[in-house]
């Protein structure tokens, strides 16, 4: 019949393995690598010899019998304590470079594999190969080895991590708040420097400021998430002709506030990086908006916890108290994705 069995019907019904490979798929989205970010990590042993040791863990990889999207069918693989791998010396002719890989090898595809026992023989194991370019089987890459000529004994030296995170998004939010007509009586103009009495350069102000304003927000990070890429605008930011007015701008987070009393005169523990502004000082007012984009680490006391974000922003000595407000018809917006890996390995 044209259309496969739905998977997974009861009763006795025949469900294909199509069917559980397109779940696996499905709930990984596609993903290739690791489930988490220790799993399946490789390194020499405590004490090196010619082997290389892989520590449990779990991995998926996309059906590469059908393509390079995988058909929309995936397999996944389970190191439930941990593996000793061998690896082959080197002679005399050279170095050699290798990438130990997580493999699948299904005789559904591959013609002429005959396990000897059909019931309990794996079809998974570890393999080295020369490159981790097109390979036309399931696999998860696990770590890089270049190996010296001459060389039997194998160090964490020689070995690079090529790991992935299949998954590695673990939430998100987003916070847009723009201001209204009623804001426009509240503090609104930036008077604070970003360091005060020699405490700085974290000290400034809540941005928009004043009793009321929500330049904050106050979310739950999930508790596998180790990093956050965090997005915020402060949009239409009114700047005052003939005030010339310059500093920084950041985004402090924590889970307790004090007053300027956290290292650098932070109002919460933990912050981004500081970005900086600096008016015209031309004779006729205009608007403008301060991007900010930043990832950082998430510190463990704050994973699985309710967190504020806080918008911020100081001026530098010298600069005009009066050339930098937010009314109404401005705004602030802030968006987070919260990750188990890096998504960027190029952040500073």
């Amino acid at each position: 019949m044209a259309l496969d069995q739905a998977w997974a019907v009861g009763g006795g019904a025949e469900n294909p393995v199509e069917g559980a490979r397109l779940s696996t798929y499905t709930a990984t989205n596609g993903g290739r690598g690791v489930i988490l970010p220790d799993d399946m990590k490789v390194s020499a042993l405590p004490t090196p010899g010619p082997f290389v040791r892989a520590v449990s863990g779990a991995c998926v990889s996309p059906n590469d019998y059908l393509g390079e999207d995988g058909g929309g069918q995936s397999y996944t693989g389970r190191e439930g304590s941990s593996t000793d791998i061998p690896v082959a010396p080197t002679g005399s002719s050279g170095s050699q470079t290798k990438y130990l890989i997580w493999a699948v090898h299904d005789e559904q595809y591959e013609r002429g594999l005959t396990p000897a026992d059909k019931v309990n023989d794996p079809r998974n194991n570890y393999e080295w190969v020369s490159s981790v370019n097109g390979l036309t089987f399931p696999h998860v890459p696990l770590v890089k080895l270049v190996q010296p000529a001459n060389t039997a004994t194998i160090t964490n030296s020689m070995l690079t991590d090529i790991r992935e995170v299949a998954n590695p998004i673990v939430g998100g939010f987003t916070f847009a708040r723009p201001r209204i007509s009623e804001d426009s009586v509240r503090q609104i103009k930036l008077t604070r420097p970003f360091t005060d009495g020699g405490v700085g350069p974290f000290y400034g102000e809540l941005f928009p400021g004043g009793d009321g304003i929500p330049n904050q927000t106050r979310r739950k990070i999930p508790a596998r998430a180790a990093y956050m890429s965090i997005r915020a605008d402060w949009m239409a930011i009114s700047v005052k002709g003939g005030q010339n007015a310059w500093g920084r701008y950041w985004v402090e987070f924590g889970d307790e506030y004090r007053e300027h009393t956290w290292a650098s005169g932070r109002q919460y523990e933990f912050s981004t990086q500081q970005f900086g502004f600096d008016t015209s000082g031309a004779g006729t007012n205009y608007k403008e908006s301060w991007p900010l984009m930043d990832q950082v680490y998430i510190p463990k006391k704050l994973r699985g916890k309710l967190v504020t974000f806080a918008f911020k922003a100081g001026l530098d000595v010298g600069a005009s108290a009066a050339g930098i407000e937010m009314a109404g018809l401005g705004g602030m917006g802030m968006q987070v994705v919260f990750s188990m890996a890096p998504l960027d390995e190029d952040t500073i």
